[in-house]
């Protein structure tokens, strides 16, 4: 809502879009629309006070943060939204740092909604994002009464109303807001010149500085890094947007002033990225997606030089050579073939023939590569079940579409079942991958959870077992006859085949024979028919016969042998553990807690910092299938989890024999199929 009522402020739109009424320039696909949020970063730009600004608006669920770092990685400022109504959540916390370095501000947001406190959501982000957030503007009125700013720099109020709103009416500030505003604007000077040893001076001399001194040394604290504005808006009603777009034409970097960006050179040592107008090209893609009509479209921000139509370049990350036929200018969905693009210009390019996002693109000799940020790991998996039988090529080629677009989607197959797996970051990651399956590739699929990969494994050692093949049926006959010791081994152990006896028992062709006969045991299981692990076999004797023994008979003599030394040594099933870091405001962690023990959970620690409180523990992964929309449900979706697999651990008795009933695999199943 921010990003359109700052298009609108500038004049690049006519009509303020709202996300409410799926007329918004910035969130444009059908899965946005659906969700009334955006699901991807999106570009346009527009201009203010003679200065073209890029506008990157990136999505706020943490599902989709891959699409907001790769946008924080080709930017010059950053400008985090809080929503006044709501506070800071972790999330927040997570991109504001995600920025640290470069030039911020913040905006707090929907100050004309219910619950909207300017002053409590201003104490929680000082408390939480960064104790030195200055306020530049102030709010008039609270709530439904929201109808303007005090600029504290020019020391003015600034009146939207219908009929003055673009731009708003300037006038005195109010008289019963006049101590707070002169006490906001002492406290907007102190951090100002607390930044420069000359304003300081002067400010300690007059008590005061000119709105030009104030303005410049905001400037100069902002690119320092050192000063964080803060500003009252509500992008809805176009309120304080002005004021945030003075900030960004005045106070914010040009490509000539942005922060130092590294790239690693053609002899691989690492060195800043030129910043020369003039010089070669140097870019970097971080966002690739495909039209409908345009077909597969990179987005990159140059860094250095320029960009032209037609020119060749060199992808320097894959060493190959692609000509920018079709140089793009973006608004929403809007394309505008243009000409050429200058340094800091973001724009982008159609059809490339090898480039994807991540890559590096580079003009004359120079010969760097740019790197994104490493990309969050998938935290959840869904099986992908065809509406239609035998769609699973048809899946397999969409998905590879769609990753393109989105490396952090994962295909694999479901170790049980062999179905196709989807993994992503979050559940609504998923989902929007299987929408846009369907709406652009017309592959229709059912998700399911992912089987727990359950294994099986021994309880106690057993010795001397005897595994025997004998069958007669006129003509050769089959006969083999084999003595194992059996032990189960340390977790991660695998699988040992020893053979101890060295003669003539079984000769030693047959050996092998009665080694697969245990392995292809192992993999059927005994229990549950989930996978064998951390066992080890010892051939202590045999018996064989100079006609009918054959590697089949002693292949068969293996499996028998095993599967009845399993009997006597008793069977278990083992579950994966898995590591699970949790991150959830603090005022939830103590049903986030509550909830990790009912799942069988063990806490390894745990620490509370601006606000936000962090968990690790070991949860079994048959406990976490539905722990995603649960944790969204507990905290109103902010918080967040990573989950890795750490280990394995026998099931607890009690749960034993309800494993063993759900197993598809199970070899009482089999027989009852």
């Amino acid at each position: 809502t921010l990003g359109e009522a700052l298009l609108f402020a500038s004049k690049t739109t006519t009509r303020r879009g709202l996300v409410e009424e799926g007329n918004t320039v910035l969130d444009f696909e059908p899965e946005e629309h659906k969700r009334v949020a955006s699901v991807q970063a999106s570009l346009a730009h527009l201009e203010w006070k003679k200065n073209k600004v890029n506008l990157l608006d990136t999505p706020g669920d943490p599902t989709f943060f891959a699409e907001t770092q790769n946008c924080i990685a080709v930017a010059d400022a950053l400008v985090t939204v809080v929503s006044a109504p709501d506070g800071v959540d972790p999330q927040t916390v997570k991109v504001f740092k995600a920025g640290e370095g470069m030039a911020r501000a913040i905006v707090l947001n929907k100050l004309g909604r219910e619950r909207a406190d300017f002053d409590k959501a201003l104490a929680e982000v000082k408390d939480k994002l960064i104790a030195g957030a200055v306020p530049v503007t102030l709010p008039i009125g609270k709530e439904d009464k929201f109808r303007g700013v005090i600029d504290l720099l020019n020391m003015k109020a600034h009146i939207y109303t219908p009929a003055s709103q673009n731009p708003p009416a300037v006038e005195d500030v109010p008289a019963d807001l006049s101590e707070a505003a002169k006490a906001a604007r002492s406290a907007l000077l102190e951090e100002i010149a607390a930044n420069d040893e000359a304003l300081m001076e002067r400010y300690l001399e007059a008590g005061e500085l000119s709105a030009d001194e104030a303005r410049a040394g905001l400037r100069k604290a902002i690119l320092a890094g050192s000063l964080v504005p803060v500003f009252a808006t509500d992008g809805a009603h176009n309120m304080g947007t002005h004021e945030l777009l003075d900030l960004v034409a005045d106070s914010f970097p040009s490509p000539e002033l942005g922060r130092k960006v590294m790239a690693k050179s053609a002899d691989g040592q690492e060195v800043e990225a030129p910043r020369d107008p003039n010089g070669p090209l140097a870019a970097l893609v971080f966002k690739t997606f495909v039209d409908q009509h345009t077909g597969k479209i990179s987005m990159f921000r140059i860094f250095s030089g320029r960009a032209s139509k037609d020119a060749t370049v060199q992808n320097t990350t894959r060493r190959s050579s692609e000509r920018l036929a079709g140089l793009l200018a973006l608004a929403g969905k809007k394309i505008e073939q243009i000409d050429e693009a200058a340094m800091g210009d973001i724009v982008a390019v159609a059809k490339l023939k090898d480039t994807l996002t991540g890559d590096t693109l580079c003009g004359g000799n120079l010969n760097h590569q740019f790197k994104l940020p490493q990309p969050p790991l998938p935290q959840i998996s869904f099986r992908l079940i065809p509406k239609n039988k035998g769609d699973e090529d048809k899946i397999s080629q969409a998905i590879a579409r769609l990753r393109d677009e989105d490396p952090t989607l994962v295909l694999g197959h479901d170790e049980i079942t062999k179905e196709l797996m989807l993994s992503g970051t979050g559940v609504s990651h998923i989902d929007v991958a299987v929408e846009k399956m369907e709406r652009k590739y017309g592959v229709r699929v059912d998700r399911a959870p992912p089987l727990v990969p359950y294994r099986e494994t021994l309880v106690k050692a057993v010795q001397n077992i005897e595994g025997k093949h004998k069958k007669q049926s006129g003509g050769r006959g089959q006969f083999g006859v084999c003595y194992i010791n059996v032990r189960p081994l340390p977790r991660g152990g695998g699988y040992s085949f020893v053979n101890s006896i060295f003669g003539v028992s079984i000769p030693k062709q047959y050996i092998p024979a009665v080694d697969k006969g245990i392995q292809e045991a192992l993999v059927r299981g005994v229990l549950a028919g989930y996978p064998m692990v951390d066992i080890e076999v010892e051939r202590v004797d045999g018996k064989y016969h100079d006609v009918d023994s054959s590697e089949m008979a002693f292949k068969i003599a293996g499996s028998k042998g095993f599967q009845a030394a399993s009997k006597q040594s008793g069977v278990t099933i083992l579950e994966p553990i898995m590591i699970v870091e949790v991150e959830v405001p603090e005022e939830n962690m103590g049903d986030v807690l509550g909830d990790l023990n009912s799942r069988r959970g063990r806490v390894m620690g745990m620490e509370t910092e601006g606000g936000v409180s962090r968990i690790k523990a070991q949860v079994p992964m048959a406990e976490m299938l539905t722990y995603a929309p649960d944790l969204k449900s507990m905290t109103q979706g902010r918080g967040w989890f990573s989950m890795s697999q750490s280990h394995y651990d026998p099931v607890p008795p009690h749960l034993l024999d309800k494993v063993v009933a759900a197993s598809p695999n199970r070899p009482q199943a089999a027989a009852e199929d």
